[in-house]
């Protein structure tokens, strides 16, 4: 793992909090589309795809929880959308990311969090990994020979008849994942701050 990798594998939450002000200054002060070069109806057509990837990645993330929430660390996951990645909250924020941007009718800013997304984590997945093996051992070696690490194989699915889901953890998951949408939500109130010439279009 190089120097960058690590240090971004210590420190994500930092660096992900700066993306997202990056994002906020391009949202705030750019105009729709402005950065993609397409022509109306198409911006609008990614815009519709965008919003329906957010919904896709607040769902598949909700879902993803119901396997972990209250028992992360006391047991290996491996049922539902573990069964079929073995990332699958990373895999919904990596389309969540490129939804947002289409969803805000910038299609180049959503394919740019996409790739910073696609760079950047595979060192903070090795590190997770690393821990996963030193608490379970062969146990998840086997597991990570069996299930791929980010492209989703829907013939391994399977899952428990019953899953235990602590509430406390269940409620901030679902608040975590409709982040998605309420991003979303903030964008239509900017754009319509935009209409009424109450913000600033800078580029």
């Amino acid at each position: 793992m190089s120097v960058l990798s690590s240090h971004f594998a210590n420190h994500r939450i930092a660096w992900s909090r700066g993306a997202i002000g990056l994002l906020l200054v391009v949202i705030v002060f750019g105009a729709p589309g402005s950065l993609s070069g397409l022509p109306g109806w198409l911006n609008e057509l990614v815009g519709i795809l965008g919003y329906a990837m957010l919904v896709a990645a607040a769902l598949w993330r909700i879902w993803s929880e119901l396997f972990i929430a209250g028992t992360k660390n006391g047991e290996l996951a491996s049922g539902g959308p573990y069964s079929v990645v073995r990332n699958p909250l990373y895999v919904g924020n990596f389309v969540g990311a490129v939804g947002l941007g289409f969803a805000v009718e910038q299609p180049l800013l959503g394919l740019a969090l996409g790739a910073v997304f696609a760079l950047s984590y595979p060192a903070v997945i090795a590190q997770e990994e690393a821990n996963l093996t030193r608490i379970f051992g062969e146990r998840f070696r086997e597991y990570c020979a069996r299930v791929p690490r980010w492209i989703p194989d829907w013939s391994l699915y399977s899952e428990p008849d019953l899953v235990t889901v602590a509430p406390r953890h269940m409620r901030r998951a679902i608040l975590d994942a409709m982040w998605f949408l309420w991003a979303f939500a903030i964008w239509e109130l900017i754009e319509m701050l935009h209409g009424l010439d109450l913000l600033p279009t800078l580029f």
